[in-house]
């Protein structure tokens, strides 16, 4: 009889063991997915504030035709550079393009030209407010930012002349 009543106290003792093993188990499984949803919402954030840079720049996002000009375009290329300047992944650099009326390449981060002229660009594109230019104009760009599928992130970016500025 008193072995009976050892092994039943054995028993409970195991018993009580496995349901504090399964509640700490529980706990931690519950931990680890608040960690790594935590964790992933964080990355989404950052993506988010990431592709907010370049997609600020997008044009005919709403019902109304929407524009950008020559000098946002230099402010969008040089940040695209810096970019593709620091990252050391070439997955995560961004191709710009930026084209002429006709779809001609006027300059591209796939070419082979070094650098971007913004001097000469801001001269060519945008009226610079000379009263002795005889041809005063100023060229409106449409701007459409492409996000990997795979990353979320921003990895293309094409803008093209598309006339002149209304004045």
């Amino acid at each position: 009889m008193e072995n009976a009543s050892k092994a039943l106290l054995m028993a409970g003792e195991i018993f009580i063991g496995v349901i504090v093993l399964s509640i700490f188990a529980y706990v931690f499984q519950r931990v680890y997915i608040f960690a790594e949803d935590y964790q992933y919402r964080n990355e989404l954030q950052k993506i988010a504030a990431f592709n907010t840079q370049y997609t600020k720049y997008a044009t005919n996002t709403g019902s109304e035709a929407t524009y950008i000009y020559a000098e946002d375009v230099v402010t969008l290329t040089e940040k695209v550079l810096d970019w593709n300047e620091i990252t050391a992944i070439d997955s995560e650099k961004i191709e710009l393009y930026i084209l002429d009326k006709n779809g001609g390449v006027i300059y591209s981060t796939q070419t082979v030209i070094p650098n971007f002229d913004k001097e000469n660009f801001l001269d060519t594109y945008k009226l610079r407010g000379d009263p002795t230019q005889a041809v005063k104009r100023e060229y409106k760009f449409s701007c459409l930012v492409e996000v990997n599928n795979v990353s979320g992130r921003v990895n293309k970016i094409t803008t093209q002349i598309k006339g002149e500025r209304d004045n």
